[in-house]
C-alpha cells in the first residue's frame, strides 16, 4: 500500500498527517515549531506519523503558515524595490511607501504602454549604478515595470542584469499577477521578494527530512488558493503561500465534514483564519488576498486574517485600562521556563518589586543566526541577548534598545515571550503540556498591573486567567460575525468596506455575557462553525453559546492543515489579454509577444490556444498529471448606435491534475 505525507509548519506546532491510497487518515501527530531551525519541528512531526515501519511514502505536502505570519506581524527581510517606468507620485499608492519602510528603492526609466509598445528603452546604466549600491545591504530584488503585464520585455531584463550583478532572488510582478494596477502589482513583488528567504528555509528543512527518511518523493506546497505547486514553482513564488496554512485547512475541513453550508475558523498560536464554505465549494477572493492589512493581488481563498491566536500577547492598555489580546505573538512564558527554568527565579524577583511595570513578565531572545547589519543600539541588545534569553525590564534600563527591540522583531531576529491565552488554559487546568507554576507568576505579574493602573482587580490568578480566556472567546464570536457581516456588506455595493469601528464595538458590546444588562440582543447564526487548530478546544464552544450556534470540533481538526495539504489538488491559470488595433483589427497579448489579427475571432482562436497551451505547460511543471484543461472567455463589447464596439476581451485557461507521485 502507497501512502502520502501531509506537513504544516505553524507558528508554534509543525503538524504531520499520514494517509492511505484511499485517503484514509492512518496516523497524526505534532510537534513544537522550532524557528531557528525549522527541520527539527519537521523532523519530530513526520518522524512519530512514520513511526519507523518503513512505509512507502510516494508524495509529501507541505503548508504554512510563516508567510502569512510573517505579513501581519511586519517581518520580513531586507529588499530593493525596482520601479520602472513608475512616477515618483504613484510610490503613494497601495501603501506602497509603509511598506518599504527604510528598504531601497530605484526609479528607473523605461516601461511600456498599454499596446504594449515601449515608451523608451530601459536605463541599464542607472539600473547598474542603483544594484551596485545596495547589493550589499539586501538579500534580494523586487522589480515592477509599467504595463508588464502586457509586455515583460523591461522586467526580464533587469531580472537578468540583476541576476548577472549579484545572484539574489528577483521577483518580476507580472510573473505574479496579470493584474493592470501597477502599484499593488509593485507591492505584490516586493512582499515575494522579503518572503523569499524565509520560505527558502523551510523548503530547504523539508527537503532535508526527505533525505533524512529516505523518502523519494515529490515535494508540493499549498499555495493560498487551496491548490498544490511543486517546491520548486514556491520557492520562485512564495508570495503564492500567503494563506497557504488557511486554505489548506479549509480544504481539510471540507475532507473532515459534510457540511455544505458552514464557517471554517482555524485558530493557530499567531492569528485566526476564516473562510466560508457554501455549496461545499470556498469562495476564491476576487480582489487577491488581503493580509496583515496589504491588498496583493495573489488570488486566494476569501479568508479574513485576525491577530489572535494561542500564542497572542497579552498586555495592559492603560486608556481602556483593560487588556489587550494581540495581534504580536510571542513565546508563552509558560514555554520559555520550561525550557529554561532558571527564569522562574526571575519571576519571583520581579513580584518580590513593590510595582509591576510594562515589561513585568517579559523576556526576550535571539531567534535567527547572528545578522551583520545592525546599528550601534541593535548590536548593544544583541549582545545581550544572544546567548541566553534575558528579561526585558533588565534590557530596558537603557530605554535607548526601545526602538532596536522594534527594529529587530520586526526583522524576526528577536522573539518576545510573554503571557499568552496558553498561559491561561495551564492555569485553568485545559492545558499542562508546560510550566503551570511559571504562567501562574506571570499572572500575578499582570494583576497587580492592572489594579496599580485603575483596572481592574482580580480575586486569584484563576479568575484572571478565566477573563482572559472569555477575552479570547468573545474576540473569536467577533472575528467570526465580523467575517459574516464583512461579506454581506462588500456584496452590497454601496458599503465597500465592510465594517467599520464603531459597528465593531457595537459588535463586542454585545458579547458580554452579562444578565444585569438592560438591555439584551440576542444573536443567531444558521449555519455551523468547524473550529479547527490546537487551542480550539478552550474557546469555540463559549464563542459558538454566545452565537446560538453550533461547534464542531472534529477530532482531526488539529492537523486539518497537514490534511488539506495532502488531500489537494494542482491547479494553474494563464491568462491572455485581446485588445483593439486599427479597424476591426485586435491584438492579442501572448507570452512571445503581441500580435495582430484581422477579426476578434481569428485572435480569440489565437488566444485560447496559447491559454491552454501555457496552463497545461504550468501545470506540468507545478508537478501535475492526468491534466485536464477548460477555458473562459469574456468580451467587453458595448453596442453604440446601431455598432458593435469592442474593448477587450480576456482568455482564461484553467488546467487541473493531481499530484504526481514520481520525481521528474
Amino acid at each position: 500500500m502507497a501512502y502520502q505525507l501531509g506537513l504544516d509548519t505553524g507558528g508554534t506546532y509543525t503538524d504531520a498527517v499520514l494517509v492511505d491510497q484511499h485517503q484514509s487518515i492512518v496516523s497524526s501527530a505534532k510537534s513544537l515549531t522550532t524557528h531557528g531551525d525549522l527541520i527539527q519541528g519537521l523532523r519530530g512531526a513526520a518522524t512519530a506519523v512514520l513511526d519507523d515501519q518503513h512505509r512507502p511514502v510516494t508524495l509529501v505536502s507541505l503548508s504554512t503558515t510563516l508567510a502569512t505570519n510573517a505579513l501581519v506581524e511586519g517581518r520580513g527581510r531586507p529588499v530593493c524595490l525596482v520601479l520602472i517606468g513608475y512616477r515618483p507620485e504613484q510610490l503613494a499608492k497601495a501603501r506602497l511607501v509603509e511598506a518599504l519602510g527604510r528598504d531601497p528603492h530605484g526609479f528607473i526609466s523605461g516601461g511600456h504602454a498599454a499596446s504594449g509598445e515601449p515608451v523608451c528603452a530601459l536605463d541599464v546604466k542607472a539600473l547598474t549604478e542603483l544594484v551596485d549600491s545596495v547589493k550589499d545591504s539586501v538579500e534580494a530584488f523586487a522589480v515592477s515595470s509599467l504595463f508588464a503585464v502586457r509586455n515583460p520585455e523591461h522586467e526580464n531584463q533587469a531580472r537578468d542584469l540583476i541576476h548577472q550583478l549579484t545572484g539574489k532572488p528577483v521577483s518580476c510582478g507580472h510573473t505574479l499577477s496579470s493584474g493592470l494596477d501597477a502599484p499593488r502589482r509593485a507591492l505584490t513583488a516586493l512582499l515575494n521578494a522579503r518572503l523569499i528567504p524565509l520560505i527558502r528555509a523551510l523548503l530547504h528543512a523539508a527537503q532535508q527530512l526527505l533525505i533524512e527518511t529516505d523518502i523519494n518523493a515529490p515535494l508540493m506546497v499549498v499555495k493560498g488558493d487551496g491548490s498544490l505547486v511543486s517546491a520548486e514553482i514556491a520557492e520562485q513564488s512564495p508570495v503564492e503561500t500567503i494563506l497557504s496554512g488557511p486554505a489548506a485547512s479549509v480544504v481539510g475541513a471540507q475532507f473532515l465534514s459534510d457540511e455544505p453550508l458552514l464557517m471554517v475558523s482555524d485558530m493557530g498560536g499567531t492569528t485566526t483564519d476564516i473562510a466560508m464554505i457554501r455549496d461545499g465549494q470556498p469562495r476564491l477572493s476576487a480582489d487577491g488576498a488581503t493580509v496583515g492589512g496589504w491588498r496583493t493581488m495573489v488570488e486566494a481563498i476569501d479568508v479574513k486574517t485576525f491577530g489572535l491566536g494561542g500564542d497572542s500577547r497579552i498586555t495592559f492598555n492603560r486608556e481602556k485600562r483593560d487588556f489587550d489580546v494581540g495581534p504580536e505573538r510571542v513565546m508563552p512564558v509558560s514555554l520559555l521556563v520550561k525550557n529554561h527554568p532558571e527564569l522562574k527565579d526571575v519571576l519571583h524577583a520581579q513580584l518580590e518589586l513593590p510595582r509591576s511595570t510594562t515589561h513585568s513578565a517579559e523576556f526576550v531572545m535571539a531567534h535567527a543566526a547572528e545578522p551583520t547589519d545592525l546599528t550601534k543600539q541593535q548590536r548593544e541588545l544583541w549582545e545581550y541577548i544572544k546567548h541566553k534569553p534575558i528579561d526585558v525590564q533588565t534590557v530596558f534600563d537603557d530605554q535607548t534598545l526601545d526602538r532596536a527591540m522594534v527594529r529587530l522583531s520586526q526583522r524576526g531576529i528577536v522573539l518576545r515571550s510573554g503571557f499568552t491565552p496558553t498561559d491561561a488554559a495551564h492555569i485553568v487546568g485545559d492545558l499542562n503540556d508546560w510550566d503551570t507554576e511559571a504562567a501562574s507568576l506571570a499572572a500575578q505579574l499582570l494583576m497587580r498591573y492592572s489594579e496599580n493602573n485603575l483596572g481592574m482587580r482580580y480575586n486569584s490568578v484563576e479568575h484572571f486567567a478565566q477573563r482572559m480566556m472569555d477575552s479570547v472567546s468573545r474576540l473569536t464570536a467577533l472575528a467570526i460575525l465580523d467575517t459574516q457581516l464583512s461579506e454581506k456588506i462588500a456584496d452590497n455595493s454601496r458599503f465597500l468596506k465592510g465594517l467599520d469601528d464603531s459597528q465593531r464595538t457595537l459588535l463586542a458590546n454585545l458579547l458580554v455575557d452579562d444578565d444585569n444588562d438592560e438591555l439584551k440582543i440576542q444573536l443567531a447564526m444558521n449555519f455551523p462553525v468547524i473550529g479547527l487548530g490546537a487551542p480550539v478546544a478552550s474557546y469555540y464552544p463559549t464563542a459558538a453559546k454566545w452565537l446560538n450556534t453550533t461547534a464542531i470540533l472534529p477530532e482531526q481538526g488539529n492537523v486539518a492543515n497537514a490534511l488539506g495539504a495532502v488531500v489537494g489538488t494542482v491547479r494553474q491559470q494563464h491568462e491572455v489579454i485581446i485588445t483593439p488595433s486599427s479597424g476591426r483589427r485586435v491584438n492579442v497579448h501572448l507570452s512571445s509577444g503581441t500580435q495582430e489579427f484581422d477579426t476578434l475571432e481569428q485572435g480569440a482562436t489565437a488566444a485560447i490556444a496559447e491559454a491552454e497551451t501555457q496552463a497545461t505547460e504550468l501545470a506540468s511543471r507545478a508537478g501535475a498529471q492526468n491534466i485536464s484543461v477548460s477555458h473562459t472567455r469574456t468580451d467587453n463589447v458595448v453596442e453604440h448606435l446601431g455598432d458593435s464596439v469592442f474593448f477587450e476581451s480576456r482568455i482564461v485557461a484553467t488546467a487541473v491534475g493531481r499530484p504526481s507521485t514520481t520525481n521528474t
